[in-house]
């Protein structure tokens, strides 16, 4: 039963809620009223007011069970003070609009009249990831019926500058972060009992897809010993092939540059020209005359190309493409700002081909720009075998990108496995005849025929659901893309929470479990889940101490944070050294 008490005049509304039930439960006997007791509590719905519980016990035998009301525990968690209501409203405005906490507040209180510090906002943040967690946990029955005709399991790990990070392990079919977890390395060690894990909820999967990583083909040796296809992701694949095929020769060349100076020095001459605003009265660095807008649009050109997004290294040599375009651009100016030219034109053209010739000052740069060359068309021949559009690479743009149907795919990946064998097939050919010329350096085609011998198994072999009648419904992908992505997003979502471009620490603090309110995003899962989204404070209301006690801590700290409190303790428990005074000598390093 529910009454409102009273709270006109400006006070909090007093709530009484009185226990239901009036039966024991356990004997069937009549239950008598056993004390009252008050809590000051804010729900979305109905913002702050006092609640007053009445609570009942058996007649017979006072041991038995309190009853205690069913309506209030439907919206507040017994001793607490907020609503399941008001902390869904928080966490999917955090998690899911990825809203600041200064913004959660002001719309609290503009549009409810609820006010709440931003420590409360963050706390109720925690406890909606908790409770999030536990109905994860509590639903998997059913969303484990939801994959019964398997799922390929995709993992992989974020971690910041050996900082440690977040390892996910998701189905690749429907993106549902299956379980997520805080490690402090990519250590098999500490990535083997999240996958356990996974499997012991979700069952065995029909494929694993990975980077590289020797953590994570030991974490997943035992299905690969069971039979289950341990695919290798063919971005990752290529990325490593890349990488030995350019180091150190690109090492060398970025230092090179580095150390010439010649971006910024043409960068400024950029600005010198942009001053020339086309008229003959400035008198510039290069004295009193016009400029050719096209002069300016050259230099740039030197400098970005045409302005495309560079891909990644190492799909992307920005470096090497930066010197092939200065040793063109003399070339292009004779297209560019043809004769006549003015004396500013002709002194900025002298400036700029004296500052391109710096590259021909170190011999070291000429022999690394080639073997960088021949190195470039030894992967685009290798990527042109596997066929990895940009389209697929992790930073691509997705509305760009057309996924063909499970069947053509299967076709073209067999189609890809083909050709991957009659080019192995060709470089051992070609690896002979390189190696007798250059004995010392192994060839790029030694270098790629190397890693095909050792990861073709891995590369295909991808498994396909398919219906009663033969047709394919599904296929594994053959890119780790599906987390890809998703680290790229939770990382544009974080930097829109936090308002800061530089996550820094906040990647290493943020807890595993807001890998799991990504999906919400999902209907799928949200039907699943609760429903709708709407019916998650009463889903929330389900589950028991039992259910959370199932939960991971909320580890926001560092990896060091046990070593940072024994330091603290250990400040703590010194005994204080007599005072004395700092002498000049050693005072002058703080005085600096």
């Amino acid at each position: 039963m529910v009454r409102v008490l009273g709270g006109t005049g400006g006070c909090a509304p007093l709530i009484e809620y009185v226990a239901e039930a009036e039966q024991c439960s356990v004997c069937a006997a009549a239950l008598n009223i056993r004390n009252t007791r008050h809590r000051q509590v804010i729900t979305l719905e109905a913002g702050a007011f006092e609640v007053k519980e009445t609570l009942k016990h058996c007649g017979q035998d006072p041991s038995h069970p309190v009853a205690k009301s069913q309506a209030l525990a439907q919206l507040i968690k017994p001793h607490q003070g907020y609503g399941y209501d008001l902390i869904v409203y928080v966490g999917c405005a955090r998690y899911l609009e990825n809203k600041q906490r200064e913004e959660i507040r002001a719309e609290l209180y503009e549009q409810r009249g609820i006010e709440l510090s931003t420590g409360s906002v963050s706390n109720l943040c925690d406890r909606f990831l908790s409770h999030l967690e536990a109905l994860h946990l509590a639903r998997v029955a059913h969303l484990r019926t939801a994959m019964h005709e398997g799922y390929p399991l995709h993992i992989d790990a974020t971690c910041e500058h050996g900082k440690g990070g977040l390892f996910v392990c998701m189905d690749g079919w429907r993106g549902w972060v299956l379980v997520a977890g805080r490690v402090p390395s990519e250590h098999e060690h500490y990535l083997r009992p999240f996958i356990e894990k996974t499997l012991s909820l979700f069952g065995h999967p029909i494929a694993t897809v990975r980077d590289m990583g020797e953590g994570g083909a030991r974490a997943v040796s035992l299905l690969r010993e069971q039979g289950i296809p341990d695919l290798i992701c063919h971005y990752h694949f290529l990325a490593a092939v890349g990488k030995q095929l350019f180091e150190p020769s690109y090492r060398l060349l970025r230092n090179l540059l580095k150390r010439s100076q010649l971006r910024t020095d043409m960068r400024l001459l950029l600005r010198e020209l942009r001053r020339y605003d086309g008229s003959s009265q400035h008198n510039g660095r290069f004295g009193r005359g016009q400029v050719r807008e096209d002069l300016q649009a050259l230099v740039l050109w030197c400098l970005e190309g045409e302005g495309k997004k560079d891909l990644l290294y190492p799909f992307g040599l920005a470096h090497l493409e930066f010197v092939q375009r200065c040793r063109q651009a003399l070339f292009k100016a004779q297209g560019w700002v043809p004769e006549p030219r003015t004396p500013p034109e002709r002194r900025a053209i002298g400036h700029l081909s004296s500052l391109i010739n710096r590259l021909e000052q170190d011999n070291r740069l000429n022999t690394a720009t080639t073997r960088l060359e021949k190195a470039w068309l030894a992967f685009c021949e290798l990527r042109d075998v596997l066929a990895l559009t940009n389209e697929e690479l992790p930073r691509a743009d997705l509305r760009q990108y057309q996924q063909s149907l499970p069947a053509i795919e299967a076709q073209r990946l067999q189609t890809i496995e083909k050709a991957v064998q009659e080019y192995q097939a060709e470089l051992r050919e070609r690896v002979t005849t390189d190696d007798d010329e250059n004995a010392f350096t192994p060839s790029p085609s030694t270098i790629i025929l190397k890693y095909l011998d050792r990861y073709t198994q891995r590369l295909f072999g991808h498994p396909s659901v398919r219906d009663e009648d033969g047709h394919i419904q599904a296929i594994v992908e053959r890119t780790n893309n599906v987390l890809e992505h998703f680290f790229g997003d939770e990382k544009q979502h974080l930097r829109r929470r936090l308002g800061r471009a530089h996550l820094g620490r906040d990647l290493e603090n943020q807890p595993a479990q807001a890998a799991l309110a990504a999906n919400l995003r999902h209907p799928d899962y949200v039907h699943l889940l609760c429903g709708c989204l709407d019916n998650l404070p009463r889903a929330f209301a389900t589950i028991d101490e039992q259910a959370l006690e199932k939960t991971t801590d909320l580890i926001r700290t560092n990896r060091d944070s046990k070593l940072l409190g024994r330091i603290h303790t250990l400040l703590k428990s010194e005994i204080p050294a007599k005072a004395e005074p700092m002498t000049q000598e050693s005072n002058r390093f703080v005085t600096r």
